[in-house]
């Protein structure tokens, strides 16, 4: 052949001759830079099968040339002459593709010859091996290298196996309908019962395609389609389960077959419901349905959402959205019917009773109920619709709550978000499940015992509460007073408000009084001048939740600020009010200012906060750099936030720090303490943490109170009550702490303290005065001959240095 011209060696060209296995002989001029295997694909491919690809070759002096190699790499001269062949290059996972096609095939000719006699071909067998290859390909990787199995399953799905099994299955004839549930069984239990859990992960692709390839009316009912069902959902609810172990099944298939499952669940769910209250409801299938409800709404979310606007989903959405309708449905009816059914007591309006006699007996389906709302919470199809329901029902909604006990706790912690439509009974309830139950009992520890003395009432308490451990603190509590022979719970309740009263005293420097409300209390800034604040301030939030733990009203305000911080709620302006009413009052000022006046600095404001601090004037940035940058119209609400951040939150840092230490040692270390108050707002704090703040009702009061050895008619209880009536609210309030150990009243009044009050005639001289015995609320009355006799004993007892531990227990 002619040498090459100077055109083509300027252009780098060689040509080469290809000399196939049959003698002939292909011409190609390739580049210096072509590859070998660009240069063998001119050629055209070779042919396939499931068994791998037949590859060309090229072979120069003897030496198989790299298909990655250049022409120019390897110095080719013009005119070389290369030996073509084909080399078979195993294709990946052959054994799955040979497999399933094995398996289609056999399924396909057990369908189409039903009703003939054929060579019957175990299918069981075919799954087993396919199952078996998929293991094999797992064989020597790490538990997390899945990457080889999920491409066997994705094999398996995309040559069509699993719908050929399920028409097999379906088909009359119940020899190949045997044969063909076998099969499909394989899937049920993957992996050996003595080996690892290896394919069992990844099945959920393959059992949903299983289950959508049922007949919608053939499928209710088959005890086959029910355990793929279960088995779905088992795999799903696997903590280990993530949206990535789809593989390449394309999403909006498997939303599609979600759907369908859910949909299927929802309405097995609203028949639960609907039978609860007709007592045809069946335990263990409405615990299996529930178990599935939950796993498929709960991976179903995330697919529609990716997939919220695609087209070809809309029909499967609009099934999705009458499965949502009609679990709204069933709760609205569920709800209406559970409030007919209610006890009167709580239908009332008053005092809930939780115990599970008070309630209908078809809140068997309660768990059914609290999954359905929490799904309905949780989109935005029927989210408004739901809290509407709630607002129509709040005493079921309660009574759902107070019923939930300690296995909803935690499940049902999602309603916290919509506290606005709860009832103060509700909201603490979830509010005290944060905390741990005090332990009794056999199995239970020692008290924890403390002894007294009331002259060094903080140190002494401090002694025993800021140095124990979380154990003995959710253990029962023992005080005795020295020098006393009166314990149990009055004396609890006795030395619980004592000690509180004492922390919060504003001489103490740990807290301070509002100006406007001097009942409440918020963090004090200058309370570094005692060495101890922080080891006090601990010891406050201990004792604040053991009153809350034991239910002692300690008749302690805590104010908005306060509350805020430990709840994790930032702090706005109106919040700031009552605690710095002056501060408050400055900041409306700046904001309601005319905007050109701001902007002209007649303020003279930077982004610094001025603060008198035991004498002396300090002057701190609000941010790096802030003295030098001016308030103005357009930064103003920035600059009062961070006024507020700095003066409510920076400068008492340290001492909240310690106080939630302090207060958060009563719960567990899996429940974030924070989550106690996310149920709650100030105003149910203080009624649980303070009690009422209204005047002590003296008609409820007496209605309250029974008699031993005296009636009603009687003299002296005549005389007592009038006594009563008389006296101060702050002489009314100490009477009832001589008689009960009672600082503050629950929110509810006298029915909230548990039981009823005595007053038991004594059998001392009527020179005596009255005793009490606090645990029992019970008053020992002399038998007083005059009014003005009960008006001057009584006058005695109520003097603030004597109603505190007076009592005989």
């Amino acid at each position: 052949m002619a040498p090459p011209g100077a055109a083509a060696l300027e252009a780098g060209a060689v040509q080469l001759l290809l000399r196939n296995v049959d003698s002939r002989t292909t011409v190609i001029r390739a580049r210096r830079e072509d590859t070998v295997g660009s240069v063998l694909d001119r050629l055209g491919n070779g042919a396939a099968d499931s068994g791998g690809e037949l590859r060309l070759r090229a072979v120069h002096a003897g030496r198989e040339l790299p298909r990655g190699a250049t022409v120019g790499e390897l110095g080719l001269p013009w005119d070389a002459t290369l030996h073509v062949s084909y080399r078979l290059v195993p294709a990946p996972h052959a054994d799955a593709r040979r497999l399933a096609s094995e398996i289609a095939a056999a399924a396909r000719l057990a369908a189409a010859t039903v009703g003939q006699a054929y060579v019957a071909v175990s299918l069981e067998l075919l799954v087993r091996r396919f199952l078996y290859s998929a293991r094999a390909a797992h064989q020597g990787k790490s538990n997390s290298a899945l990457g080889p199995v999920a491409e066997h399953l994705g094999i398996f799905l995309r040559s069509g196996v699993p719908g050929v099994l399920v028409q097999l299955y379906q088909s009359d004839d119940e020899r190949r309908r045997a044969e063909a549930e076998r099969a499909i069984r394989c899937f049920l239990s993957p992996d050996p019962p003595e080996g690892k859990s290896i394919v069992k992960a990844l099945t959920a692709p393959v059992l949903l395609e299983f289950c959508a390839s049922f007949d919608a009316g053939a499928s209710k009912g088959d005890p086959l389609y029910a355990a793929l069902r279960a088995m779905a959902a088992t795999v799903l609810s696997d903590p280990e389960w993530t949206p990535g172990l789809w593989g390449d099944v394309p999403r909006r298939r498997v939303a599609e077959h979600l759907i369908r499952l859910a949909r299927e669940t929802a309405i097995a769910v609203v028949v639960e419901i609907a039978g609860a209250y007709r007592s045809q409801s069946q335990p263990a299938a409405a615990r299996r349905n529930l178990v599935e409800f939950k796993t498929f709404w709960f991976a179903l979310r995330p697919q529609v959402l990716e997939l919220d606007a695609d087209t070809q989903l809309r029909p499967w959405r609009k099934v999705l959205s009458q499965a949502l309708e009609a679990l709204l449905k069933s709760v609205k009816d569920c709800m209406t019917r559970f409030e007919m059914n209610l006890p009167p007591a709580a239908a009332a309006g008053r005092k809930h009773n939780s115990s599970s006699s008070a309630l209908p007996k078809w809140t068997a389906s309660l768990h059914s109920v609290w999954a359905v709302l929490a799904e309905l919470d949780a989109w935005s199809d029927v989210h408004h619709a739901m809290r509407t329901t709630l607002a129509a029902h709040p005493r079921a909604v309660t009574a759902l709550v107070l019923s939930a006990g300690s296995e909803l706790s935690e499940t049902i912690r999602w309603i916290t978000r919509h506290r606005d439509l709860l009832e103060f009974e509700a909201r603490r309830q979830l509010a005290m499940a944060m905390l741990p139950e005090l332990v009794r009992g056999a199995n239970a520890p020692p008290p924890h015992e403390m002894l007294i003395d009331r002259g060094r009432l903080l140190p002494d308490s401090f002694g025993y509460i800021a140095h124990a451990t979380p154990q003995e603190l959710r253990a029962v509590l023992s005080v005795a007073f020295k020098h006393e022979q009166a314990t149990g719970p009055g004396v609890l309740r006795e030395w619980f408000c004592l000690v509180c009263q004492a922390l919060f005293n504003p001489r103490l420097v740990l807290f301070s009084a509002c100006p406007q409300d001097r009942r409440r209390f918020f963090i004090n800034p200058t309370s570094v001048v005692d060495p101890l604040h922080l080891e006090y301030f601990e010891f406050a939030g201990r004792m604040i939740a053991l009153a809350l733990r034991h239910k002692i009203y300690a008749g302690v305000f805590f104010d908005r600020t306060l509350f805020l911080q430990l709840a994790g709620r930032p702090i706005t302006l109106d919040d700031i009010a009552d605690t710095d009413p002056s501060l408050h009052a400055s900041c409306k000022k700046i904001l309601e200012m005319d905007a050109s006046l701001v902007d002209s600095n007649i303020l003279e404001l930077t982004f610094v906060r001025e603060d008198e601090v035991l004498g002396s004037r300090t002057v701190s940035e609000l941010f790096p750099g802030g003295k030098d940058i001016a308030v103005t119209s357009e930064n103003r609400y920035q600059y009062i936030d961070l006024l507020i951040q700095d003066r409510f939150v920076n400068c008492t840092r340290r001492q909240l720090a310690y106080f939630t230490a302090g207060f958060r040692i009563m719960f567990n270390k899996w429940k974030p303490w924070t989550q106690f108050f996310a149920s709650l707002d100030i105003e149910d704090f203080d009624r649980m943490l303070g009690g009422s703040k209204g005047t002590i009702d003296v008609n409820e009061w007496r209605a309250q109170t029974d008699y031993r050895g005296y009636k009603e008619k009687c003299r002296q209880i005549k005389w007592f009550w009038k006594a009563v009536e008389n006296m101060t609210v702050e002489q009314q309030g100490r009477l009832l702490f001589f008689w009960t150990s009672v600082k503050c009243l629950p929110s509810d009044g006298f029915s909230g303290l548990g039981c009823r009050l005595f007053i038991y005639r004594a059998s001392s001289s009527r020179d005596h005065l009255p005793t009490s015995q606090t645990c029992f609320y019970h008053l020992n009355l002399p038998a007083y001959t005059s009014l003005s006799m009960m008006q001057r004993r009584l006058h005695m007892i109520v003097q603030e240095h004597v109603s505190s531990g007076f009592g005989a227990s």
